[in-house]
């Protein structure tokens, strides 16, 4: 730990409370259509990137699931929900980040959305400035738990991934973090931390302030 240089950040779910309002929309499209949205089910393609999303929905409820549309319905109403600054940042965000900004560590967000609403979101909680480096879903090939998106973040730092430490509330986000050779820390959200979770993570939190008062020690 005394050799870390950087931190990566996820968003949603991290940094910003998204992942409850994603959960919500995607429960009224699928009550919409007939089709039941579960916790479980949401919180397994959490951090995945669109393309493992629509495949995991699929091979759920199956290949006749309209999903494309459903898609389409979800974006819409986030957008909308971004748009009306309906989306608070996670307790804690602000503290730490300006810690870790205080005390010289480099900072990035390396988060599966899409540029458009990383930007929109950012802009709404006013840190973009925050972060040394942004590489968004836009920027990568393969979505976590690759570890693609990492090991770009840290090159954009000129940090080695060694040297990194990795904040994520997914179970792909720590499954990354973990093939990048990084050192992750899981901060609860939709999804506590579980046997999976603690075989891949270095620690597991409740929320942020409790990661900044481990890294003050």
């Amino acid at each position: 730990m005394n050799e870390i240089k950087a931190v990566l950040f996820d968003m949603d779910g991290v940094i910003f409370d998204t992942e409850r309002i994603y959960l919500d929309i995607w429960t009224k499209v699928f009550d919409k259509y007939g089709y039941k949205m579960t916790k479980e089910v949401y919180v397994s393609v959490m951090g995945r990137g669109r393309k493992n999303v629509i495949k995991t929905f699929l091979d759920v409820y199956g290949q006749d699931l309209p999903i494309i549309r459903m898609y389409d319905e979800k974006d819409d109403s986030l957008v909308q929900v971004i748009d009306k600054g309906e989306v608070p940042m996670k307790f804690g965000a602000k503290e730490i980040l300006n810690f870790l900004k205080e005390n010289g560590y480099k900072i990035a967000l390396a988060t599966s959305a899409k540029r458009d609403r990383l930007n929109k979101q950012l802009k709404m909680g006013d840190i973009k400035k925050v972060f040394d480096a942004i590489v968004c879903g836009d920027d990568v090939i393969n979505a976590k738990p690759d570890p693609e998106i990492f090991l770009k973040a840290a090159k954009k730092l000129s940090v080695n991934p060694e040297n990194c430490i990795v904040i994520e509330d997914s179970p792909a986000g720590i499954k990354a973090a973990y093939n990048a050779k990084m050192i992750g820390l899981h901060v609860e959200d939709l999804k506590k931390s579980d046997e999976e979770i603690m075989k891949y993570c270095h620690k597991s939190f409740k929320n942020l302030l409790e990661i900044k008062e481990y890294l003050k020690r």
